[in-house]
């Protein structure tokens, strides 16, 4: 029987709120299938998306909310999407070297942090657009990052992109009067040692995590690959997990249990 994500995550009945999802793809996959599902949902329940799309366009993610049958026009009428040129923002790191102060939250989480490029700057963006998005009265926000490992191809460092990460967070869960969830992706490459180190720690951070792994074996007429769900029993130190096979069609993906 085939499902879809909104049913793997238990969002037929309830909406996840105030909580740390990541995804992440090796480079044999596309996570693509799960932001339009999840985001389409979230906006059909009254949440505002603010998009920071380092690896796509913003009409690539426009496409793919009205793949996911949202109608774009009252989508765009309600200022219910806000794209935050990432690039743009995140871009001055390259040429850049930020000199920090012991009172900023953005330090590097050591003493010596002068080979630290700072998020401040993208996070102020980040913020001011929910603050601006929140004022349509929504049910609730998502902040979306399609690929936070290119922020280290951007010439950031993880010492600047963990506290980056924490203090999204907190912005979702703490100090936000609406409550908002914070959405990243991210390419796991097992050959990269700061990419192991990145995923690694958001890992241990998430709420929600999703795996999507491509096939080894390449192509198969079933099946394009499997998605790993895994939600944290909060107060309970334990955790649920669920194995899928998933198909991409252009009305999108089915999920399928594991042995058929």
């Amino acid at each position: 029987m085939s499902s879809n994500t909104i049913s793997a995550l238990e969002l037929g009945d309830r909406l996840i709120q105030k909580n740390f999802l990541f995804a992440t793809k090796d480079t044999r996959s596309d996570l693509n299938f799960f932001f339009g599902d999840f985001i389409s949902h979230y906006i059909k329940k009254n949440h505002a998306v603010v998009i920071v799309n380092l690896a796509q366009s913003n009409s690539h993610y426009t496409h793919l909310l009205v793949k996911s049958g949202l109608n774009i026009k009252i989508v765009r009428d309600r200022q219910k999407v806000v794209f935050v040129d990432a690039i743009l923002e995140a871009g001055n790191l390259i040429d850049s070297v930020t000199q920090c102060e012991s009172t900023d939250l953005f330090n590097s989480l050591t003493k010596d942090c002068d080979d630290t490029n700072c998020l401040k700057s993208l996070y102020g963006c980040i913020k001011r657009a929910v603050e601006n998005i929140c004022t349509t009265n929504p049910d609730g926000f998502i902040i979306f990052i399609d690929e936070i490992n290119l922020l280290i191809n951007l010439g950031s460092s993880l010492r600047a992109i963990h506290p980056f990460i924490q203090q999204l967070y907190t912005f979702c869960v703490k100090i936000s009067n609406i409550p908002g969830n914070l959405l990243i992706g991210s390419v796991f490459n097992d050959d990269d040692y700061e990419n192991k180190k990145l995923v690694s720690y958001l890992n241990h951070l998430a709420d929600v995590k999703i795996q999507v792994e491509g096939l080894k074996t390449g192509f198969s007429k079933d099946t394009n690959g499997k998605v790993t769900f895994e939600i944290k029993n909060k107060g309970q130190c334990t955790s649920t997990k669920q194995k899928l096979f998933f198909k991409i069609s252009d009305k999108g993906a089915k999920l399928l249990p594991l042995g058929i």
